[in-house]
């Protein structure tokens, strides 16, 4: 499934920034942010809100820390963002742009962060949101 893992190796490093995991279940999760409170943890994957995988980043650095630091980089105006998402981890991205698009696929706090929310990723979800956007 991961065939880039490392088994074994070195458990510290200074060149990560996030780790990923399965999750057997919820509770993993609630123990990792519990066990690593300096960190940020977050769960992804499956459909709706169903979570397959936890990670634990670096506290603070959030999909909307990303889209600020870009648009600093850049010299880019917030108001020419879309943010697309499908997850609870993605409402931050979702406020940070001028307009926030859910997929159809999401769980119900991603749709209610968004300004539209389109099509399931299987059902075209994408395309349907740059049609409606006027992307294409």
């Amino acid at each position: 499934m991961m065939p880039d893992m490392i088994y074994g190796g070195q458990l510290y490093r200074d060149d990560v920034n996030k780790i990923s995991f399965l999750l057997s279940r919820y509770q993993d999760h609630l123990d990792a942010a519990a066990a690593f409170p300096d960190l940020q943890p977050g769960t992804w994957g499956g459909k709706g809100e169903t979570a397959l995988f936890g990670d634990l980043g670096v506290k603070g650095i959030t999909k909307a820390h990303a889209v600020h630091t870009l648009l600093d980089y850049l010299g880019a105006d917030a108001a020419d963002t879309i943010g697309f998402g499908d997850a609870k981890v993605d409402v931050p991205l979702l406020e940070a742009c001028a307009c926030g698009v859910a997929m159809g696929n999401g769980g119900p706090e991603i749709k209610a962060a968004a300004d539209y929310v389109t099509d399931d990723v299987e059902c075209d979800g994408l395309y349907k949101a740059f049609a409606h956007l006027g992307l294409l």
